[in-house]
């Protein structure tokens, strides 16, 4: 691929337990061109959550490597966003402050709030900015923590399970809203879900892990996908035999 931005190289975790070493991941390797909207699906226990931590920099892997734009990932970095599944909103602070709570942590500069007023103003926000997070929607809610993910300026983006405290009905139209999002501001992604459909509607690539230990079962190219809209994707003739095959994969019997 060109533009490689994240890189997974034969990435094992191992972890212990009271009673004996747990082995989470073993040989997990993929690569994330930029601007790639790639989803990640497993059964659960296969060690989702673990790779996820490993790619933000909080957990060391036992064996192999991340490696963000060619340089390894050790530690939390500003170049890696993370957006997770509570929106996490600080009840005391409005809308706006919420919005720019990471500007603050990091000591960002002037420019880094006129960013946020223009991506509040571009995407809706600018009317609630005073409001408080109790006074809106769980839709809305998912919208800020987007925008607070992305007025700090990463380059990549981790979505975990970035919908599932929602409804269904309003899942779908957040995560189409988010995904339209993404995309103005040519973000690369790597969302981890348990729903095949969502990773189905919003990606270029699916990646399935296997049972735990997880290691990459296979990597689904969606370019027949490609140029149609997420929920026009729902009545596309490979749909179904994708969202089959996937389901087949997961194998969630064991």
């Amino acid at each position: 691929m060109s533009n490689m931005l994240l890189e997974v190289n034969h990435v094992g975790h191992v972890y212990q337990t009271p009673q004996c070493e747990k082995e989470a991941l073993k040989d997990v390797s993929f690569q994330i061109e930029e601007g790639e909207f790639v989803s990640l699906v497993g059964p659960s226990g296969c060690g989702k959550s673990t790779l996820l931590t490993i790619i933000a920099g909080l957990e060391r892997p036992t064996h192999g490597e991340v490696r963000l734009d060619g340089k390894p990932v050790t530690a939390p970095t500003a170049e890696i966003g993370y957006m997770p599944q509570k929106d996490h909103l600080f009840s005391w602070r409005n809308i706006r402050s919420n919005i720019t709570l990471g500007l603050e942590i990091q000591k960002k500069g002037p420019e880094y709030y006129r960013k946020a007023e223009e991506m509040m103003e571009k995407y809706g926000l600018r009317d609630v900015g005073s409001m408080m997070p109790d006074q809106l929607s769980g839709g809305m809610r998912q919208r800020c923590s987007l925008i607070r993910t992305l007025v700090t300026g990463p380059r990549f983006l981790l979505l975990d399970e970035a919908f599932s405290a929602l409804d269904y009905q309003t899942r779908v139209a957040v995560s189409v809203d988010i995904h339209t999002i993404i995309r103005k501001e040519n973000k690369t992604v790597l969302l981890v879900t348990h729903d095949i459909s969502e990773s189905l509607m919003l990606s270029d690539r699916v990646i399935v892990l296997s049972h735990s230990p997880g290691t990459v079962k296979r990597i689904h190219d969606l370019s027949v996908l490609k140029d149609t809209a997420p929920m026009e994707r729902l009545d596309h003739e490979a749909y179904g035999s994708m969202i089959k095959d996937i389901w087949k994969e997961l194998d969630i019997h064991g």
